[in-house]
């Protein structure tokens, strides 16, 4: 397996369990009543590389010169990371898949 078979693996791995690991402690949290588990909030409470990384690392953000661009960094800066981790691990598939050499 090429090493970059190997990171998208394990990138997507890593995004499930996270996602997996995050909903399971939502369930476990909430009471017995199953009815009341509110999928919509339990989507904020997500981990995002905002939250993990001091502010002062996104300054550069702001110094993007199209808005578009800005718009579009802060989104990914701002996505669950379980998230960013599973498309980012299904891109270096696909890029393991198609540029493989036998």
């Amino acid at each position: 397996m090429k090493k970059i078979n190997v990171a998208g693996m394990s990138s997507l791995i890593g995004g499930i369990c996270l996602f997996g690991f995050h909903e399971l402690g939502g369930f476990m949290g909430k009471s017995g009543n199953l009815n009341s588990y509110n999928k919509a909030a339990a989507a904020d409470d997500h981990t995002t590389f905002y939250e993990l990384l001091h502010e002062d690392n996104f300054d550069w953000i702001e110094s993007l010169p199209w808005g578009f661009l800005r718009e579009g960094t802060d989104y990914v800066v701002n996505m669950p990371l379980w998230l960013l981790m599973v498309i980012v691990g299904a891109f270096l598939l696909l890029v393991g898949g198609i540029f493989i050499k036998k």
